[in-house]
């Protein structure tokens, strides 16, 4: 099924020992290519306390950020990471449109009647 939303994609590859730091928005789409990453992040609040969430992704696994924040994303083998974005407001109001276009179809025009006159004048 095609998307009418415009994704934006991005591949980081990393060797093994590297680590990167990458800001992401929240529903932000991460999916290990190759090789095995640490992702720690992005800081939470857990009452008094800062909580740093930690998964491990593997060759084909995939995680979807649930806050925006930082990220640390270490590689313990040589991989890739690919980094899709989500689509900002305007591509979603758009595609919304253009799906409750298609749902409703385009407005018809109202058919034109003569009104029946109740009192004719008499001359």
């Amino acid at each position: 099924m095609q998307s009418d939303l415009n994704d934006t994609s991005t591949v980081m590859p990393l060797s093994a020992g590297q680590c990167l730091r990458v800001r992401v928005a929240a529903g932000t789409v991460l999916r290990a290519g190759v090789g095995e990453l640490e992702v720690a992040g992005p800081p939470q609040w857990l009452a008094d306390t800062c909580y740093v969430p930690r998964r491990r992704l593997r060759a084909g696994d995939m995680w979807i950020v649930p806050a925006r924040g930082w990220l640390a994303v270490s590689a313990s083998r040589a991989g890739a990471l690919l980094v899709t974005a989500p689509p900002g407001w305007l591509p979603r109001l758009r595609a919304w449109l253009a799906w409750s276009w298609r749902r409703t179809g385009p407005a018809r025009q109202p058919v034109s009647r003569p009104i029946p006159d109740s009192a004719p004048e008499r001359l």
